[in-house]
């Protein structure tokens, strides 16, 4: 392992740090980032539909773009919620058809576990569609735990396997 290897696993573990425990501020700077690459899009779109003045679909096509873009940027919170609760949702339907198809399994041995997993999975989409802005917060520190754990292993295994240096006695 390279000291480069060792910077980055540092890195990666501010990032974690930073994950665990400021996500929501992690989830808005994503956002207004995306809304910013979003504008541009739509900029670059607009000043293409200037040199094809047969074609306007660029042209409204980028006021659209932008309009996204500026919503994106200015309204992170709400762009934020909006997505967990639409995964939320889909999580919930799924669960409700799986457990569906589960009740049909009532008389057999394998009932329990899929119940089990698909209660669980019930009670993440009901949290994530209900409370989306915590939903997400919670996922990034999920992530951020696993970046912490990560680079920690990564950092151990840097000192552990490094090269010793030996003297050499002539």
């Amino acid at each position: 392992m390279k000291k480069y290897d060792l910077l980055t696993s540092i890195v990666l573990l501010i990032l974690g740090i930073i994950l665990l425990f400021i996500p929501g501020g992690i989830i808005t700077t994503v956002i207004r980032i995306f809304g910013i690459i979003i504008l541009i899009l739509g900029i670059l779109s607009i000043l293409g539909s200037s040199k094809n003045r047969k074609n306007n679909t660029d042209l409204v096509y980028g006021i659209l773009i932008c309009i996204l873009g500026i919503v994106f940027i200015s309204n992170p919170e709400v762009i934020a919620s909006i997505i967990p609760f639409i995964l939320g949702v889909w999580i919930i339907i799924k669960s409700l058809f799986k457990l569906q198809y589960i009740s049909t399994l009532k008389g057999s041995t394998d009932y329990i576990k899929p119940l089990v997993i698909n209660i669980i999975t019930l009670i993440i989409g009901i949290t994530l569609a209900f409370n989306p802005f915590k939903g997400a917060e919670t996922l990034i520190r999920i992530i951020g735990i696993f970046l912490i754990v990560y680079s920690g292993l990564d950092i151990l295994d840097y000192y552990y396997t490094r090269p010793k240096k030996l003297k050499v006695i002539k």
